[in-house]
C-alpha cells in the first residue's frame, strides 16, 4: 500500500503542527478516528489507515519523551513540502521544529488573512484568499470560501464547497448546518432538511450548538 503523502500545516497563533494526507483535514473528525498519545499528539485514521497526525503545542513539544517512543517506528509517510521520504511522524516532528518552529505556513497565512478580511466590505477580497489557502493544500478553505459564497450571494458555488467539506468533516456541525442554509437558499428543501437533522444529530451527540435548530423550523 503507497504510503500516505503529508501536507503540513503550523499555525502560530494556536501553536498547533499538523501533517493530514492531501484530501483530509483533521477538523471536524469522529473522536474514534483519533489515537491519542499524552494530552498533545494524536494519529488520525481512516477506514482503518492512519493519514497523518497533530500536535498541539508544538513550539514546546519534545518528540523524545517516553510516552511518544510509538512515534519513532511506524506508521511511515512521506512529506514533499519538506523533501522528506518513508519517515515516521518523530522524524517529521524534528523537521517540522526546524523549519516552522515560529512560522506559519503559507497555508495558514492566507488563511489568517481571509479571516481578517471576513468584514462586510471585504468580502470578495476574503473569497480570493480561500482560495488561495485551497491552491496551497488546506481544504479548511473549502468552509470559509463556502460560508463566504454565500453572503455574496453565489449560492450555487457555497453549495458545491460547503458539501465537499462536509465529505471530509463528517463531524463537522457547522459545516451541515452551513451546507442547509445553501440547500435553502438554493429551493432544494429535502437535501437541507437531511443536512439540518445530522448538524442536529452532531449537536446532540457532544459537537457545537448551531443554528440549525432554527433553520429547519423556518423550513417547516
Amino acid at each position: 500500500m503507497p504510503r500516505p503523502r503529508l501536507i503540513i500545516s503550523r499555525d502560530v497563533d494556536y501553536d498547533y503542527f499538523s501533517a493530514i494526507e492531501f484530501g483530509s483535514v483533521d477538523d471536524g473528525q469522529p473522536a474514534d478516528a483519533w489515537r491519542v498519545l499524552g494530552e498533545r499528539f494524536g494519529f488520525l485514521s481512516e477506514a482503518d489507515r492512519c493519514i497523518g497526525f497533530r500536535v498541539e503545542g508544538f513550539a514546546t513539544f519534545d518528540p523524545d519523551l517516553p510516552q511518544f517512543e510509538s512515534i519513532w517506528t511506524s506508521p511511515r509517510f512521506d512529506v514533499p513540502q519538506l523533501g522528506l521520504s518513508n519517515v515516521t511522524a518523530g522524524e517529521i516532528c524534528v523537521a517540522g521544529l526546524v523549519v516552522y518552529a515560529d512560522e506559519p505556513t503559507l497555508n495558514r497565512r492566507y488563511f489568517d488573512r481571509a479571516v481578517a478580511a471576513g468584514g462586510r466590505d471585504e468580502r470578495a477580497e476574503a473569497a480570493k484568499l480561500w482560495r488561495c489557502c485551497l491552491e496551497a493544500g488546506d481544504l479548511m478553505g473549502h468552509y470559509g470560501l463556502g460560508y463566504t459564497l454565500y453572503e455574496l450571494e453565489d449560492f450555487r458555488g457555497a453549495y458545491r464547497h460547503l458539501r465537499a467539506y462536509t465529505e471530509v468533516t463528517p463531524s463537522n456541525a457547522w459545516a451541515w448546518s452551513w451546507l442547509g442554509r445553501a440547500c435553502i437558499a438554493l429551493g432544494e428543501h429535502d437535501e437541507a432538511r437531511a443536512a439540518l437533522e445530522t448538524a442536529m444529530h452532531l449537536e446532540a451527540e457532544g459537537g457545537e450548538e448551531t443554528d440549525a435548530p432554527e433553520l429547519l423550523e423556518c423550513l417547516s
